[in-house]
């Protein structure tokens, strides 16, 4: 996998977002079917109560650990689901095109494409918006032989996030120009 999409995903799933967003949620368990064939599997729920105890262990006199711990507050969940295999045709373009109609919803705009011809990867990038502010963002990221979908919930701060820099598996040369994008607080 390229550093351009392991970034894209480090920092998606760093990325702790904004809103009750319950439709920010991707019905993602689909892909579970492909797990027996698969020879590598990732599959991370973690919940809006795991992460308030998660939250309890950062400490509030460290700023970059108050800050994690701040975001973590209003996060509703991280989903994450992930198949790895052996050969091509494992999965097919339908499994795909299902995780794209859920993101074609009302309130969900791709942000970010990228297609490398080359590598033969894709990642694709989505921000759930309501009334300009942001309630959700997933990522999508495949190849002829993987596929992984990140799907995280919750409130998001953009200037939070960009404190994150070189935080956390943030890379410090991360930046999203934010403008035009509402706080959700």
């Amino acid at each position: 996998m390229s550093k351009k999409i392991i970034a894209i995903l480090i920092v998606s799933c760093s990325a702790v977002i904004s809103v009750s967003a319950q439709n920010a949620r991707l019905e993602i368990d689909r892909l579970d079917r492909l797990f027996p064939k698969a020879v590598q599997t990732i599959d991370v729920r973690v919940e809006s109560s795991l992460l308030a105890i998660a939250a309890k262990f950062l400490k509030t006199d460290d700023p970059e650990e108050a800050l994690a711990k701040e975001l973590l507050a209003d996060l509703k969940g991280v989903y994450v689901k992930g198949v790895e295999f052996d050969k091509e045709g494992e999965f097919t373009e339908a499994d795909i095109n299902d995780i794209r109609s859920q993101l074609r919803a009302p309130g969900w705009d791709r942000v970010v494409g990228v297609r490398s011809k080359r590598e033969g990867e894709s990642a694709e990038v989505y921000l759930m918006l309501d009334a300009g502010n942001i309630t959700g963002v997933s990522v999508l990221v495949y190849d002829a032989k993987q596929l992984y979908v990140v799907n995280v919930v919750g409130p998001l701060d953009p200037e939070k996030i960009n404190r994150l820099r070189g935080q956390f598996g943030v890379p410090k040369d991360f930046a999203i120009d934010w403008s035009g994008v509402k706080k959700s607080f």
